[in-house]
């Protein structure tokens, strides 16, 4: 026996025990009188008993060599499972006379061997179903899936089993490949443990881990015969530990003779398993990995017991067979078997593969056409060449080009792109409530409240819409019906939104004229304006242009409403306003009983230096409206006033949003 074998136990030692002794083993002790018929199994002795009534159970004599802890976890396991989720196919744990799941009995060898049974499940295997397919593997993930999700708050001290099958120490085999029959099968499957204990042991360690059964083979598998997408059962915990979930996934695939097989059954498990327990990014770029080395390892693992037990059953037919599947799978290789996994779970492809710069740029074309058909020809582009992202974090982008940009533009994502705070706080929230504001509860008050305890003391009310434009909307409304006048002032080259009342208020469309009831004012630029630095009294200077257009406004029978104004000056490119300016328009604005409509799409949540622009400026807000920064880019506004004025303006209009009151 080599070192190896003594090691890893590749030895089967088959428990030395009669049919005869097991009969009366199941009579004597759990009270159960029937017939046997031997089934297959690695280790252990395992019979089928069918009692005098006719009723089938599982009898299990475990091998000596068996950890009396590591039995107790399987029927331990066992029980939380039919506790979490009794409508998971696992075997019932049938106790023994005494109330013991598990006996410990000495046999006519002089051998004492831990015995337990199981109840038994119907079906056939899944490898034995003529009529399997990729329906019945998304339904062994979606049930693996299910699986690890009633076994996540399971532990056990013998858990941390360091047993052959331990997909995480697999790479120990490297080198130790003599019994497989090809020199190019050792190089094979050495280079393959070589690259794995080095490249991918280490990251599977920052991976999710827990108690799995990790060995649901489609011989472990139970179907329906006649529906093989409904699957019966699953049996053997005997290899179960505490591992990484991919590797739940990874031991349920099998060898397989077509190389595209075997993928699309890789993809069909994986993305069954997700629809359960959804995995992770990190999970699925090593899944593809995980499972060459698994199938690695039984050709090892079965070439090794072959040779070191050759009087005993068979346990791994044609082990050179799991070659072939780990050379077919590399042939198709890790990106493009991370790919088509990325694909089956929904994950975006962030840089493509392509055999040159032709079929890339071909691919953009392509993706360019589609953009055109589906939202118009005139859908604009930032650049000449568009740039073409799938991925962000943080202040980057990914390009499919392989690059990164740091994002120097974009006014959307206000705390970074994909932050990860952001994204668990929506996805908690979207599996618990989404309704809106005509019904209670407490998430959209919680989040008025820590939003206005930003802002001066007398913005004290929320309306939610959904997004900067219906926030702008709205608030011009609100200045209508409140103060009962029809003019607005703006600056001349502003930008507000794009419904219909707002386009209006928004002249930085080469497009818009202006209605009768709106006028604009001169964008005080101290570079390029009619006033430039250093001349007196700037801010004033530019101010008095407010007292101009509010009497134009008066001379047209549109006494002021508002003045809104992003805060920011976006639209009019001009980051230096001179001190004083934005006061001192307030001032005329309020003498013609006008609202500030302060709009804080660009400039809120601390842009400026400051959580609010109109706070930079030293004005008193009337009407607050934000946009994309308050959900990070997701589709919200919102509109902050006083209560007078939000309940003024309710009074009358009765005004409700569905979406704006989600969640």
């Amino acid at each position: 026996m080599t070192d190896l074998a003594a090691s890893r136990n590749l030895e089967r030692n088959l428990p030395d025990v009669s049919v005869d002794e097991a009969r009366e083993a199941a009579r004597h002790y759990f009270g159960i009188d029937g017939e046997l018929r031997t089934l297959h199994s690695e280790l252990d002795r395992v019979y089928e008993l069918t009692d005098t009534a006719g009723q089938r159970q599982i009898l299990r004599i475990a091998n000596v060599d068996a950890d009396a802890a590591v039995i107790d976890m399987q029927v331990s396991a066992l029980a939380h499972i039919a506790a979490q989720d009794p409508s998971l196919p696992v075997p019932a744990v049938i106790a023994d006379r005494d109330g013991n799941s598990v006996r410990r009995i000495r046999f006519a060898s002089g051998t004492e061997h831990m015995v337990h049974v199981l109840g038994y499940l119907e079906g056939c295997t899944l490898n034995s179903a003529a009529t399997a397919g990729h329906d019945s593997f998304f339904a062994l993930g979606t049930m693996l899936g299910q699986l690890d999700l009633a076994l996540r708050g399971f532990f056990h001290a013998a858990a941390d089993q360091a047993h052959a099958w331990n997909l995480e120490k697999c790479g120990r085999f490297a080198g130790q490949t003599e019994y497989l029959q090809s020199t190019e099968a050792r190089r094979i499957i050495d280079a393959v443990f070589q690259r794995y204990s080095t490249t991918v042991v280490p990251q599977l360690k920052s991976l999710r881990h827990q108690v799995i059964h990790q060995d649901a083979h489609c011989g472990n598998v139970l179907v329906d015969p006649q529906d093989p997408t409904r699957i019966t059962g699953l049996i053997d915990f005997g290899d179960m530990l505490h591992g990484t979930l991919v590797a739940e996934i990874a031991m349920s695939i099998d060898a397989d003779a077509e190389k595209d097989h075997l993928l699309d059954r890789l993809c069909a498990t994986a993305a069954g398993y997700d629809a359960a327990y959804p995995l992770e990014e990190a999970e699925i770029d090593l899944l593809f990995d995980v499972v060459v080395a698994r199938l690695a390892l039984t050709a090892v693992i079965g070439s090794s017991r072959a040779a070191l037990s050759p009087d005993e059953p068979v346990h791994i037919e044609a082990p050179e067979r799991y070659v072939d599947s780990v050379d077919q799978l590399l042939q198709i290789g890790h990106r493009e078997g991370t790919r088509r996994l990325r694909a089956a779970c929904r994950f975006p492809e962030y840089c493509p593969l392509s055999a040159s710069d032709a079929m890339a740029e071909a691919e953009e074309l392509r993706l360019i056409d589609a953009r055109h058909k589906w939202l118009g020809r005139k859908t604009t582009h930032f650049y000449d060449k568009p740039l073409h992202f799938e991925k962000a974090s943080g202040a980057y982008l990914f390009g499919t080009d392989g690059k990164r940009y740091l994002d120097c533009y974009n006014n959307v994502p206000q705390v970074g792109h994909c932050n990860p705070h952001v994204v668990r706080a929506i996805a908690r929230q979207a599996r618990t409530l989404n309704s809106n504001t005509r019904y209670l509860y407490s998430s959209v008050i919680e989040y008025a409240e820590r939003l206005t305890a930003k802002l001066a003391p007398h913005l004290d009310a929320c309306v939610f819409v959904n997004s900067g434009s219906e926030a702008n909307d709205v608030a011009w409304q609100m200045a209508k019906h409140v103060t009962g006048n029809s003019g607005a002032i703006l600056m001349e080259d502003a930008y507000h939104g794009v419904t219909e009342s707002i386009r209006v208020f928004s002249p930085a469309h080469p497009d818009t004229v202006m209605p009768p009831y709106l006028e604009g004012l001169v964008v005080p630029d101290p570079y390029r304006g009619p006033f430039r630095d250093g001349e007196p009294d700037l801010a004033s200077k530019y101010a008095a242009d407010a007292d101009r257009a509010i009497r134009e406004l008066a001379n047209r029978d549109h006494a002021l409403a508002a003045f809104m104004i992003d805060s920011a000056f976006c639209s009019s490119g001009v980051p230096n306003v001179p001190p004083g300016y934005l006061q001192a328009v307030e001032q005329f604005v309020k003498a013609a009983g006008g609202l500030m409509i302060c709009d804080e799409v660009q400039s809120g949540f601390g842009r400026m230096g400051q959580w609010w622009g109109h706070e930079h400026h030293g004005v008193r807000a009337d009407i607050v409206t934000l946009g994309k920064p308050a959900a990070n880019g997701h589709p919200f506004g919102v509109v902050v006033t006083t209560s007078d004025i939000l309940n003024a303006f309710i009074d009358k209009t009765r005004f409700f949003s569905t979406f704006g009151g989600n969640t």
